[in-house]
């Protein structure tokens, strides 16, 4: 789903008002705790109330720069939408794109309004069969608190980053904001190849391991590896690309090492998935295998917890 979601267009960022503050206790870290649901192929949502609606399923997507609302729940919501536009994403066309304003959120009563939030289709697969995605909590959401993802136990905490400290033995990486973007180095290894070391955008919104965009595959010659791929296509914002489908042999992510992750080499002439802004993305195929990934924008970190570092 979501990434295969990048949208390019050069609007401002959105601005975030937190209307309420992030619970603390006596002035030691203290978490609003928010169930997710987890779909089977690692794409995360959340219940979201908009204006006062009933809960919602949005995904927490940070590949998505700009928080969205599909277009039909917008509709639905009697929302005032402008600004009408082209975006592209992981598909090789463009989709209808528009911008509302001052939308409430409420997320298990965690509340804040953003002054403008974008407006597109989102015809995605839902984890409910009776809900349609309703849109996507992006980057500017997460930025604003450390976001700490529990896969296993399928909530997220959100902590005020005025008061946040880590005291765990987590792998602490740096994040580089490209063209917007939240990304960390990353080292691939593929069978007959030197390693690759490179930087990949951090995609909650992915739920595969890693995917390399079309100009880095071609630059360096990824599909001389020594294995068999196999052709597909993937689907996201702006229709299909093509991609072939194979096997690294690991991926280093700071200290820790993860064997034999599956790879997306994009074969797309445009799109998101032809950006050159960075080797390509790493997927919730990858971090669902940590205990905790803790998003720490303030201080332009990611935290990636396992097993055996539990605090």
């Amino acid at each position: 789903m979501f990434k295969q979601s990048f949208l390019i267009f050069y609007f401002l960022l959105s601005v975030i008002c937190i209307n309420t503050v992030v619970a603390q206790s006596e002035g030691k870290n203290r978490a609003q705790t928010i169930p997710i649901e987890i779909t089977d192929d690692g794409h995360i949502f959340l219940r979201v109330s908009i204006n006062d609606s009933e809960p919602l399923l949005f995904g927490l997507d940070s590949g998505f720069e700009q928080s969205a609302i599909a277009t039909k729940q917008a509709k639905a919501l009697n929302l005032k939408l402008y600004g009408e536009t082209q975006v592209t994403g992981g598909g090789e066309n463009t989709e209808d794109f528009s911008f509302t304003k001052d939308v409430s959120f409420d997320l298990s009563g965690t509340k804040f309004k953003l002054k403008e939030v974008g407006v597109l289709a989102l015809d995605f697969n839902s984890p409910s069969p009776n809900k349609a995605v309703g849109g996507i909590l992006g980057y500017d959401f997460i930025s604003r608190f450390v976001v700490e993802i529990d896969f296993a136990n399928k909530i997220i905490n959100l902590y005020n980053p005025q008061s946040y400290h880590y005291r765990g033995r987590g792998n602490i990486l740096p994040i580089k904001m490209l063209d917007n973007y939240p990304s960390i180095s990353a080292k691939v290894r593929l069978p007959g190849l030197a390693p690759v070391t490179a930087m990949f955008e951090i995609d909650t919104g992915a739920g595969n391991d890693i995917f390399f965009y079309s100009p880095f595959v071609k630059n360096h010659r990824l599909l001389d590896s020594k294995q068999e791929t196999t052709e597909a296509a993937t689907m996201g914002i702006g229709g299909t690309s093509k991609i072939r489908i194979g096997r690294a042999t690991s991926i280093q992510l700071g200290r820790t090492v993860i064997a034999n992750p599956s790879v997306h080499f994009s074969q797309a002439t445009k799109g998101d998935s032809a950006s050159t802004f960075s080797a390509g993305f790493i997927g919730n195929g990858i971090f669902r295998q940590f205990k905790l990934v803790i998003f720490d924008q303030p201080r332009r970190r990611l935290i990636l917890e396992s097993n055996a570092n539990a605090r």
